[in-house]
């Protein structure tokens, strides 16, 4: 197959190459969709060819080592500014200490394939100048006769379909709060499967330990377990429109750190959250269109000690967009409005909207990129601090 795939490569270069001189770019790049249909076809073909002899012989086909092994990082400079920033503890509404610059993030990952079927990822971080941390670890095995893959290891809690996106490619340098607060935005230990119903729609489960991530207890301590699960489809996806929508939910016993539910006093609670993002890309005009909506009813909240905590529904929303300026499409314009209530028994100051503006400009793709935004930020209840906040962030990833 490979023979084929080269010459086929071979002479469209040669063709293209001896009508140089007439060839317009539109013609370039239907040549390249061409050929692009013509690879998948072939590997669709080489897939199905496999499956055939597993189907035939019982017997797994002999598979190719390539032990491919891919070295990367990132880094994250950040300057930031807001007012009141001691009526917050500090931090600004980010999380971030201080006015001024500061390194957000540095991140070191290695990701390689043993062979067809497994690969795997480590990544450890040292952001804000803390101590080198293990961030992600974890094997992914791919059968070959199903569609089905399965995750060990620690990694993105499977739920938001916001936090499951890089950050390497955000369109403002946070994500919504009602994201960030509510739903599960950290590292668990546990696996997950993920199986292709069909194409365009994938269902993941997983059952990890609820304990969230930290550097000194990576463990199950009260031996209660966390479970997720999630459908993802991509109903349209053709040359002028792509959509995108996420169903998840997460069940079970949490007790990460990183909660909003330990501003009320809680350790640990069971969770029944339920998730619903989708996404829109009208290409044709440059203009990308995302949302959610975050629903949890937290029940047997528990405090260090053990007592009950009682704790209303948390939920939450947000809409954000994004265009691409046709005349300059390195930049683009973003705009978000997100809404969170993390426990509606209260009114507190937690009850908070935030409104966003900002752009990102593309230097060299993602590579080398630039994010900048002001966001509005309102307390609907208590005291109102002027706590919005300006941020500038440049990204490189190596």
């Amino acid at each position: 197959m490979r023979k084929a795939l080269f010459l086929l490569t071979s002479l469209m270069v040669a063709t293209s190459a001896s009508q140089a001189q007439t060839v317009s770019n539109e013609e370039i790049l239907q040549k390249l969709q061409q050929l692009e249909k013509k690879v998948q076809e072939l590997e669709k073909e080489n897939r199905e060819l496999k499956k055939l002899l597993y189907r035939r012989t019982a017997v797994v086909p002999l598979r190719k080592r390539t032990e491919k092994v891919k070295v990367g990082g990132r880094v994250l400079f950040r300057f930031s500014q807001t007012q009141d920033i001691d009526e917050n503890g500090g931090k600004s509404i980010f999380g971030d200490y201080g006015n001024g610059f500061e390194v957000k993030k540095a991140r070191l990952h290695v990701k390689g394939e043993l062979n067809d079927n497994i690969s795997y990822a480590i990544q450890i971080k040292a952001d804000k100048g803390s101590q080198v941390q293990l961030w992600d670890a974890y094997v992914k095995y791919s059968f070959d006769s199903i569609p089905l893959s399965v995750k060990m290891g620690q990694f993105k809690t499977p739920v938001s379909m916001s936090y499951l996106k890089s950050g390497t490619e955000l369109w403002l340098p946070e994500r919504p709060v009602a994201v960030n607060e509510i739903a599960p935005v950290w590292r668990e230990i546990g696996v997950s499967a993920t199986y292709k119903l069909f194409k365009g729609v994938k269902l993941t489960a997983g059952v990890f330990n609820g304990e969230g991530w930290s550097s000194s207890e990576n463990y199950n301590r009260d031996k209660k377990y966390l479970y997720t699960l999630a459908l993802d489809a991509t109903p349209i996806n053709n040359e002028d429109l792509t959509w995108r929508f996420r169903l998840g939910g997460e069940f079970g016993t949490d007790d990460s750190s990183k909660m909003i539910y330990t501003k009320y006093g809680a350790a640990s609670v069971k969770r029944h959250l339920i998730d619903v993002e989708t996404a829109l890309k009208f290409k044709p005009y440059n203009l990308s269109l995302e949302a959610g909506y975050l629903y949890d009813n937290p029940t047997d909240g528990k405090d260090s000690s053990g007592k009950d905590v009682s704790l209303g529904n948390a939920k939450g929303y947000y809409a954000q967009v994004n265009y691409g300026l046709p005349f300059f499409p390195k930049v683009h314009l973003v705009g978000r409005y997100s809404w969170l209530d993390p426990n509606d028994d209260i009114n507190d100051k937690y009850d908070v909207n935030y409104t966003t503006i900002g752009f990102y400009y593309l230097l060299n793709g993602w590579q080398a990129a630039v994010r900048s935004s002001y966001t509005w930020a309102n307390e609907r209840h208590g005291k109102e601090i002027d706590n919005n906040v300006f941020v500038t962030e440049f990204q490189l990833l190596f």
